[in-house]
């Protein structure tokens, strides 16, 4: 891309961001995604635990997770609360209580489909029992995806060993194993930001594309604002201090809106892709082939 081209690319981009009014969107996404996040841990823990008969290893597992990517304070006041709602739930009241805490959980995914409507500039036209069904099946399929993250982070090295031993290509080098554990790792969220960006909003006719800019630039912004906020409070916290046990509330809070802009970011990015696409189609004498932006499922 020419620097002119690059320069107009980023000024779309930067423009796109503002009449969307993407940074007060994802204020109003980050606070639904905190009614969704301990329903969420709650019906994934809950879950494996009916399943595996003992939810214990999988929680420990699933906070040593969350304890790499959250702020300290915020990872303690989720660890907290999860186990209070874990330890207070009775097996009479588990069938129930999981229905209405994945009908909560996929409050996170309506709010993102508002926000990414208005990014796209697209009108919700679905009837809302259709929108609320594709939430919970989105919730779901989240979970499944979670579940997968973790058993590749945890057990990735023991799964590939095996899983190469058995189909006859045995490979004791550590770089290997971990190289693909790795691979796996970001196959598996490029696969969940696909999901957002393909599934949810209300586009015309169904289009899926397995890799997109906006994907690759929400996963990197993410993990570059998550490091940033962890390390900022590692060394300038002042919000315990000044607000008390608010502080780890507003600490979430702020991780949740650092989440959401990345996601939002990123939508906005495949949004100029996609008018860019739809002005070479509509001049095809300008247009030199497929779109570069996009990989496109057959």
């Amino acid at each position: 891309m020419a620097p002119v081209q690059l320069k107009n690319y980023l000024l779309r981009i930067y423009f796109k961001t503002f009449d969307a009014e993407v940074f007060d969107r994802g204020a109003q996404v980050a606070f639904y995604f905190s009614f969704s996040i301990f329903p969420l841990l709650f019906f994934l823990i809950s879950l494996f635990g009916i399943v595996l008969e003992s939810s214990e290893g999988l929680r420990n597992e699933l906070f040593d997770y969350l304890f790499k990517i959250m702020p300290g304070s915020a990872y303690t006041l989720v660890r907290r609360t999860v186990d209070e709602i874990v330890d207070s739930s009775s097996t009479s009241k588990l069938t129930i209580g999981l229905s209405i805490t994945l009908w909560s959980a996929s409050v996170g995914i309506d709010s993102l489909r508002n926000a990414l409507n208005a990014i796209y500039g697209l009108k919700e036209t679905r009837p809302y029992w259709r929108t609320k069904l594709e939430s919970l099946v989105v919730t779901l399929l989240f979970i499944v995806i979670a579940t997968a993250l973790l058993a590749i982070i945890f057990f990735g090295w023991q799964l590939i060993q095996a899983g190469l031993h058995g189909l006859g290509f045995p490979v004791a080098s550590p770089v290997i194993l971990v190289g693909i554990q790795w691979l796996s790792i970001i196959l598996m969220m490029l696969f969940a930001c696909e999901v957002i960006y393909n599934l949810i909003p209300n586009f015309p006719s169904f289009r899926w594309y397995w890799i997109t800019r906006g994907s690759v630039v929400a996963i990197i912004l993410w993990l570059v604002l998550s490091s940033g906020f962890r390390m900022y409070l590692e060394y300038f916290n002042t919000y315990n201090r000044t607000y008390g046990s608010l502080g780890a509330v507003i600490v979430l809070m702020l991780w949740l809106y650092l989440t959401a802009i990345g996601i939002l970011i990123g939508g906005v990015i495949n949004s100029v892709d996609a008018d860019a696409s739809a002005n070479n189609n509509d001049t095809p004498d300008e247009s030199d082939g497929d779109d570069p932006t996009t990989i496109q499922a057959s």
